[in-house]
């Protein structure tokens, strides 16, 4: 948090074109030497500056605690109010710039469509696609959409998806599961 509070008015600095640039900078280097704090803070900063000039929203301090905690593969719980979709946005985009598939998980449709439109604005700043998954979707347009950078779907969708697939490639599931 401090190192990305740091970095705050040096990235605020920067043209458009420029923030675009520092993010796939340190995209590249999270490519090699993975999510360090370090590259965290940098990427962080410049999501939280673009999200400031497209949504109108300033990722607080315990956003970014969460940000950096779903990276590290763990869950963040907060309350209600604290803003865990703005705080998915910082995993999000710095997973997707680093060339990682991102599934963004929610409990139903509706928050997935919501979350994915409201987001749209920061993800389309760095050119990353955003696709939402949703019920009674055909298989093809499933797959077109998993293949975009960003997916947004439910955990009832995808449970659903991981077991067609399995079934398809023609995988049992082990009766000790």
């Amino acid at each position: 948090v401090r190192q990305v509070n740091a970095l705050e008015e040096e990235i605020a600095a920067l043209p458009d074109e420029a923030l675009r640039g520092a993010l796939q900078a340190v995209a590249g280097r999270m490519q090699q030497a993975g999510f360090r704090d370090d590259l965290l803070a940098r990427a962080f900063a410049c999501v939280r500056e673009a999200a400031r000039r497209t949504l109108g929203l300033r990722h607080h301090d315990v956003q970014l605690l969460a940000g950096q905690a779903l990276l590290r593969g763990r869950i963040a719980e907060m309350a209600t109010g604290e803003g865990k979709t703005l705080a998915a946005t910082l995993a999000a985009c710095s997973a997707a710039m680093a060339g990682a598939a991102v599934h963004v998980v929610t409990v139903n449709d509706y928050l997935a469509e919501r979350d994915a439109a409201d987001n749209t604005p920061l993800f389309a700043f760095f050119g990353l696609g955003v696709g939402v998954v949703k019920e009674d979707m055909a298989i093809d347009e499933r797959r077109a959409l998993y293949a975009r950078d960003i997916v947004y779907v439910s955990n009832k969708e995808l449970t659903f998806d991981y077991l067609k697939d399995r079934i398809a490639l023609g995988a049992t599931i082990s009766p000790q599961c």
